[in-house]
């Protein structure tokens, strides 16, 4: 919470509008959606780390960070396989597993995206549901990841 206060205080500075933040499952209201084994290891062992992700969470509905355009990501585990272009985001989804790629795809749209729908949100998202489900890039992460 520390270095997104000092991160915060340097948006302002130079007038940088928004920012997308990584937290993790389980953070704010989302202990529901993280798989029982996480809950467990987050109310033991990563107590202070969520204690610290809570907080830093709410600089930004709470604190100082509230008038940029922010969006809170919410990732479950974290994969290192090459991206998958799919990625589901909702404040209600189930946690699931996704890449990092997918997940700095999303970040990045977070920022450039003019009409970016999830601004002023915390949301849980993920790369597991399926080619079924309609992903929030459009396979602009592979296509980046190309270039």
């Amino acid at each position: 919470q520390d270095a997104t206060a000092h991160i915060i205080a340097a948006c302002k500075k130079y007038g940088v509008k928004r920012i997308s933040v990584i937290t993790t499952v389980g953070a704010g209201d989302t202990m529901d959606q993280a798989p029982w084994t996480f809950k467990l290891l987050m109310k033991t062992m990563m107590q202070k780390i969520m204690d610290d992700k809570n907080a830093q969470e709410a600089l930004f509905f709470d604190g100082p960070g509230a008038d940029l355009d922010f969006c809170i990501l919410r990732p479950g585990g974290l994969k290192s396989d090459p991206p998958t272009g799919i990625v589901t985001a909702g404040m209600d989804q189930e946690a699931g597993a996704i890449t990092r790629a997918d997940v700095a795809a999303f970040c990045l749209d977070a920022v450039i995206e003019p009409e970016f729908q999830f601004l002023k949100q915390a949301v849980s998202i993920s790369s597991n549901m399926g080619s079924g489900f309609q992903s929030v890039l459009a396979d602009k992460t592979k296509s980046r990841m190309a270039q």
